[in-house]
């Protein structure tokens, strides 16, 4: 019996590899398919599940089995990181309360799957710079999607996201520069 690969969907997905390959299947194993900073496709191994000769004994198709199984455990690993969120539609907030924006949320996570961050510190480091680069870019370019204003406006009004924004506006008009 030839041992076969089924990917799940996504490009960060578990699946069975037949190891140490599929015409000769020894063992399977729970891999999870990713790609690197340069976008090249890697694989990391979750766990074995067993030697190949056991499991064609227990299963009519080992692979089969151990992929629904995959399947179903990337599911509720899904359902694990989901967030409801109920808001009734005439509910106002208390005048004391001060409104942060959960929409920067989407835009943080594309800016950390782009990476910005290590490209921002490593040119801070090079031109020995004392405030932090990344963090003022951070604010420039979530506050131009979601709020555009001059980067005075733009720097007076950096508390209405839930970061941290730690440095002047003094550093934020030399990091224009670079």
């Amino acid at each position: 019996m030839i041992c076969g690969i089924m990917y799940l969907e996504g490009s960060d997905s578990m699946y069975v590899r037949c190891n140490p390959n599929k015409t000769n299947p020894k063992y399977l194993s729970y891999v999870r398919g990713y790609r690197d900073k340069n976008g090249k496709p890697k694989q990391v191994t979750i766990e074995k599940i067993g030697d190949w000769d056991d499991l064609i004994k227990k299963y009519d198709d080992p692979v089969k089995h151990f992929n629904d199984l995959a399947s179903k455990r990337e599911k509720e690993l899904l359902l694990e990181n989901d967030i409801d969120i109920h808001i009734k539609q005439n509910e106002v907030l208390p005048s004391n309360t001060h409104p942060f924006n959960l929409g920067y949320f989407v835009l943080k996570k594309i800016y950390n799957e782009i990476d910005f961050e290590s490209f921002f510190k490593e040119k801070q480091k090079k031109l020995k710079m004392d405030y932090d680069l990344n963090s003022i870019m951070k604010l420039l370019v979530f506050s131009r999607i979601l709020y555009p204003a001059s980067k005075k406006d733009t720097f007076e009004n950096k508390d209405i996201f839930f970061e941290n924004f730690d440095f002047s506006l003094k550093d934020l008009y030399r990091s224009l520069d670079y």
